[in-house]
């Protein structure tokens, strides 16, 4: 091979690697932006329509929100729920100062994009106020084992702050020929305080804590 042939391959090598790079690192930022935003706006629709006091739950409406803050993503938040969410673990973090949701998906095929599953899992937590109702605004022992606590930390009134990451884990050791994808999302202010109140009832963003304010359209403290 020539000199100038060998310098070529180098250089194409190089360019390879620099490929290769890209597409790890891209595989550690799952979400788009349009699916962060999806993913808070999910988080905030839910959480609009408890402030504005629309919000049915297995047949009852929740009192209306006084405190409920407008959630937005942070992206360290999401850095640390995607380096979780690499580990594709079967249980919770424990990481102090962050609540922390989890949702597993099991399918016999491929998944296909990873986008959707955002708002799939927030969906999938919100779900829960359907299926199990919402008999208190106390998060005591009782209410949390009634199998609510991924929507109440959806609810958490002062958690203003959320981050998410999602991993393909291939095949499931545990699940014969399925393979396994986990989306984790972390938030804070660390909500499901036991015996603390979900948020504080009463009209509509009328006690928003500073410094914030009222955000008329959504009811929102922003």
């Amino acid at each position: 091979m020539s000199v100038l042939k060998q310098r070529d391959y180098r250089v194409f090598l190089l360019k390879k690697a620099r490929i290769v790079l890209v597409f790890i690192a891209g595989i550690s930022a799952q979400f788009s932006a349009t699916a962060q935003q999806q993913i808070v706006d999910a988080h905030n629709k839910l959480r609009s329509s408890i402030a504005k006091g629309t919000y049915v739950a297995k047949g009852t409406t929740e009192p209306a929100g006084a405190d409920i803050l407008k959630m937005k993503w942070d992206s360290s938040i999401g850095t640390s729920a995607q380096n979780y969410a690499n580990t594709c673990p079967t249980g919770h973090s424990g990481a102090a100062g962050f609540g922390e949701n989890i949702f597993w998906s099991w399918t016999s095929g491929q998944f296909g994009a990873l986008d959707p599953y955002g708002v799939t899992a927030s969906n999938s937590w919100e779900k829960e106020f359907q299926d199990y109702g919402w008999t208190s605004n106390t998060l005591d022992v009782a209410t949390f084992n009634t199998g609510i606590g991924h929507a109440t930390q959806m609810a958490w009134s002062q958690t203003g702050a959320l981050g998410c990451g999602i991993k393909m884990c291939g095949p499931d050791p545990s699940v014969k020929n399925y393979n396994r994808l986990v989306v984790v999302c972390q938030y804070k202010n660390q909500g499901n305080v036991l015996n603390k109140p979900i948020y504080k009832q009463g009209a509509t963003c009328s006690a928003c804590p500073s410094p914030t304010k009222c955000e008329t359209s959504s009811g929102l403290c922003v």
